[in-house]
């Protein structure tokens, strides 16, 4: 058995940089990994057949057949290094779900990593990742970790510094706004992109403030478009902004397409604070740090 730690990601800057004829939208992000996290357990007994079982406890609406995205992705894994056999998972949710955080992304990725394992590593890192995007594109992310600027449909990754240690604070309240739906709501407001701008200046300064440990002006640069239509559609996301900022955090924003908001935070006390003030209101909130 493999116990693996999926751990949500935040986006510390979010834009749309043009649009695909396909109708895809070319990103540019830095992600980061938090500490927040899921735990999957994966078994593996090879055998003649393969076939799939999923438990869940933490939260009751996340399906446990293939409608589960780390379902799929012990079904893929086993036919592309063509194996068979039982694979029986458990996951205990912790991540809130459809909230920016990459929640079903990052149970899928446990299961590659968790499987791999078991299976002897017949798949490089690489390899783990293309197979990954080929499911979501915050896969290859959340199988890799730390952070990450992240290019193209968010399939590109190229690795950068994690943010310095400090606390952080993760809260969620209310429906998510679908993604495409976002998207959509984003694409009538800039013309489809056709004369966005392909990359932003604040992009490399916030990378090379967090190379220096520089956390305050870091942050001045954090940036997410989808702010500017999820919190017309669902109010709660300014409602959390401010309690963090009223607690003291240096920064609040909304991660991925929402609505998910986190804050960073110069001392525990203050996120902590922060975080039960959130509770208090009706939110899941968590406190939680970068993860290397």
């Amino acid at each position: 058995m493999r116990i693996e730690r999926a751990n949500a990601k935040i986006n510390l800057y979010l834009n749309i940089v043009g649009r695909r004829e396909n109708g895809y939208h070319d990103i540019v992000s830095i992600m980061q990994a938090v500490s927040l996290c899921d735990l999957v357990s994966i078994e593996f007994y090879p055998g003649e057949h393969t076939s799939v079982s999923l438990t869940a406890s933490g939260n009751d609406r996340m399906p446990t057949d293939c409608r589960n995205l780390a379902w799929r992705a012990a079904e893929r894994y086993l036919q592309r290094i063509d194996r068979r056999g039982e694979v029986r998972l458990s996951i205990e949710k912790h991540i809130p779900m459809a909230a920016g955080l990459a929640g079903g992304s990052t149970d899928a990725a446990a299961v590659l990593r968790g499987l791999n394992l078991l299976c002897g590593s017949p798949l490089s890192l690489d390899e783990l990742c293309e197979l990954g995007a080929s499911m979501g594109a915050d896969i290859p992310f959340c199988i890799k970790g730390g952070a990450a600027l992240v290019t193209g449909i968010g399939e590109c990754l190229t690795d950068i510094p994690s943010m310095p240690s400090c606390p952080l604070v993760v809260a969620c309240q209310g429906e998510g706004v679908s993604t495409p739906v976002a998207y959509g709501k984003l694409d009538a407001l800039h013309d489809h992109f056709v004369n966005a701008e392909p990359y932003d200046s604040r992009v490399d300064q916030i990378v090379d403030r967090i190379k220096n440990n520089e956390i305050e002006p870091a942050c001045s640069g954090f940036y997410n478009i989808f702010e500017e239509v999820v919190p017309h559609e669902q109010p709660f996301v300014n409602a959390i902004k401010q309690t963090m900022i009223e607690h003291g955090a240096i920064r609040s924003m909304m991660s991925g397409s929402g609505p998910s908001v986190f804050g960073v935070f110069c001392d525990l006390e203050a996120a902590s604070a922060a975080c039960e003030a959130l509770r208090r209101s009706g939110a899941a909130a968590f406190v939680c740090e970068p993860k290397k």
